[in-house]
């Protein structure tokens, strides 16, 4: 089954109709399932920079990045380093602070006057500045660019004059000197046991600009105090020989960018959600479930069809066929006037034109209130329009209008009933589901069971397949499923959403009073059952009464013919006849002959597989071919006996033996129950005078 898309191609078309103008661009699932997914990225994008501002220190996401304990303290801002606009740090600008210090090596001061080696060579801010801090009471600190963490030492050492030790990493270092080698000069440098830490393997020479003297110092004091910090600063790298720092290396953000990568898959599903249901209300609004009012069959430009099985594909119904290399339509019974096919031309040689006015068809107005009895409502496939999709939104929109005139009117305060539902199919199940949302008092009347047609269906049929994404009304669920499943769902919602249902009550009859309401007679088991509502939504089908063999049927042999098939697995071993080779026939004669020791034999007036499904026929073809199924074409049931049916054909008669037969040759419409509610055809109103129709 399928429904149908706005249409691909412009309506106007020129001689033998072809499209004169070029196809427009469609919305279609393809370009809708990457909607939202711009405006989620932007909004994840945002939402991760929030968090990043929200939860992180203001100097630590300056750039280039966060200043060590010191200068911190120190309150330093950019221009501090960065002077006349420049992007380096400006050695002078240390020096203003620090004073000068010139570097006790030779050659390190070698490289210092020939401008190679300054001051952030070694100590390079933002990025791997620490040391040690001492502080007041012995308390010592481990930092690094951003961070600083406390270091206890045991046993505590003796009071020192606060200050702050620098240390440089070894990747400082190591771009002049080699630690592998044990002569090179950074090995006094370098504290035991630190291999594994490589690069970022602290230096404990802190006599780079002072030496263990007192020159330049005031007083030998200052000397002492300075061995004992550095002692100190020796003991702390021990312990705590890496800096802590704020990440703002490249790990940081391959992890901002995967955290930016899940919240861009949020924010995408989040609008996507959003823009779904907005479609889905547009959808709910713009859903067309008027009946067609004339026949619509496709039309075939041959001259320019190119044979390209678009049409053939997009189908449901297996109406068309590649025919000499160009589409042919081959069962326009079968058509039920919906346009995929000629949206998926892609030349416009397919064009679906009106035809025929449909005289078998109620008159309904555009909420599907009849036009000859005003409270009753229709829905469902006795309006004409196919497909359970459309049966389930019939259902609905015609409750919502309901609801409307309802709304309109004054509340009742008499126990009647705000409306019956006749028929509880996929439209009478809707419509219950909708009248809830709506607050109206409905009760379903059943003549049989809860979807009573899916019932009678083949166990495992596929009861749906449906490609398109018009949305659903209400809470019904479809997707392709067996017969079993989807009995299953609507049995759950009945159960679940507590919908008044009268299983096994037959309508009787329904008078509408002076005062608009109905007076309901259900008939259950001979007993009658009556109820008084305020209108009336007719959801019966057009399955109607099967129809049935011009052949008298003996009352013995009743119970040996059937009009549908639930379980084909109750005929197995029997031999069995099937009347009919429309789909139904054909999926009860597949299923029959599935089952062991089972004889099949099919009955047909026709000459060919002129109906039903492609699929249908071929396997039924291929069943024939491998002698599990018979076929007698040209052939008509002129008698049953007690063990064999008379068949007549155009070369005589042919006897069949049977345990059991199917009559599936379809339905009757309920038009005697319609006319008795006073419900016309289209067809009878076209044959009355204009003034006559004005009075009715």
């Amino acid at each position: 089954m399928t429904d149908e898309r706005p249409a691909l191609f412009s309506t106007r078309s020129g001689p033998g109709g072809r499209r004169r103008t070029a196809p427009k661009a469609s919305t279609d699932g393809d370009v809708r399932r990457m909607a939202g997914v711009l405006l989620g990225t932007v909004l994840a994008a945002l939402a991760v920079l929030g968090a990043v501002v929200a939860t992180s220190d203001p100097q630590a996401l300056r750039v280039p990045g966060p200043l060590a304990r010191p200068h911190a303290q120190a309150n330093l801002s950019c221009a501090s380093c960065h002077r006349d606009d420049t992007s380096a740090p400006v050695a002078s600008a240390c020096v203003g602070c620090h004073g000068p210090h010139a570097s006790t090596r030779p050659a390190h001061r070698a490289l210092v006057e020939r401008g190679t080696l300054g001051c952030p060579s070694c100590h390079r801010i933002h990025t791997a500045e620490g040391g040690v801090a001492i502080g007041d009471a012995g308390k010592l600190w481990r930092y690094g660019p951003g961070a600083s963490e406390p270091v206890a030492l045991s046993p505590p050492p003796a009071p020192v004059t606060p200050t702050h030790v620098a240390v440089v990493e070894l990747a400082v270092c190591d771009a002049c000197h080699d630690p592998e080698r044990s002569a090179d000069p950074i090995q006094r440098c370098l504290l035991q046991g630190q291999r594994e830490l490589g690069d970022r393997r602290p230096t404990a020479c802190f006599d780079e600009h002072r030496t263990m003297a007192a020159d330049g110092f005031a007083a030998i004091g200052s000397a002492r105090e300075r061995l004992a910090a550095w002692d100190v600063a020796r003991r702390v790298l021990v312990q705590a020989p890496v800096a802590p720092r704020t990440d703002t290396e490249r790990p940081g953000l391959a992890l901002l960018f995967g955290l930016g990568a899940v919240a861009a898959g949020l924010g995408t599903i989040v609008v996507r959600t959003i823009v779904r249901w907005r479609d889905r209300d547009r959808a709910r609004a713009s859903v067309d479930v008027r009946p067609p009012e004339v026949v619509r069959l496709p039309q075939i430009n041959t001259a320019t069809c190119i044979g390209c099985y678009a049409c053939v594909d997009a189908c449901p119904y297996d109406v068309l066929e590649i025919h000499d290399y160009v589409a042919a339509v081959v069962r326009p019974s079968d058509c039920c006037g919906l346009t995929l096919c000629e949206q998926r031309c892609p030349n416009g040689s397919l064009v679906v034109r009106d035809g025929a006015p449909i005289e078998d068809r109620p008159r309904l107005d555009p909420t599907l209130q009849s036009l000859d009895v005003p409270g009753v409502w229709l829905a469902g496939d006795l309006t004409g329009l196919p497909l359970i999709r459309n049966a389930i939104n019939q259902g609905a929109a015609a409750v919502a209008a309901i609801a409307a005139s309802i709304a309109s009117e004054a509340a009742s305060r008499d126990g009647a009933l705000d409306l019956v539902i006749v028929g509880a199919g996929p439209a009478g199940v809707s419509a219950a589901l909708a009248a809830q949302q709506h607050g109206l008092r409905a009760v379903v009347l059943e003549q049989g069971s809860v979807a009573e047609s899916i019932r009678s269906f083949p166990r495992g049929k596929l009861v749906f397949d449906q490609p398109l994404g018009i949305p659903l009304v209400g809470d019904l669920w479809l997707r392709e499923s067996t017969k079993e499943e989807l009995l299953g769902h609507w049995l759950r919602i009945v159960r679940q959403r507590q919908i008044a249902v009268l299983e096994g009550h037959r309508l009787l009859s329904a008078q509408r009073g002076p005062d608009g309401r109905f007076a309901i007679v259900a008939l259950q088991h001979g007993q009658q059952t009556a109820l008084v509502a305020r209108r009336m939504l007719l959801a019966i089908g057009r399955r109607g009464t099967a129809r049935k063999l011009p052949v008298p049927i003996p009352e013995s042999l009743q119970s040996r013919v059937h009009y549908s098939l639930a379980d084909a697995r109750s005929f197995a071993g029997q031999r069995v006849l099937v009347v009919g080779l429309g789909d139904v026939a054909m999926e009860a004669a597949l299923a029959l002959a599935h089952q062991a020791g089972t004889e099949v034999v099919v009955s047909y007036r026709g000459e060919g597989f002129t109906r039903g499904k492609a699929r249908n026929a071929d396997e039924l073809r291929r069943l024939v071919d491998a002698g599990r199924v018979r076929i007698v074409w040209r052939s008509e049931v002129a008698a049953l006996g007690e063990r064999e049916i008379e068949l007549t054909t155009p070369d005589g008669p042919v006897r069949v033996p049977y345990g059991a037969m199917f009559v599936l040759i379809g339905a009757l419409p309920p038009w005697e129950l319609l006319a008795a509610l006073g419900i016309r055809k289209a067809g009878a109103m076209a044959h009355v005078p204009a003034v006559a129709a004005a009075a009715v």
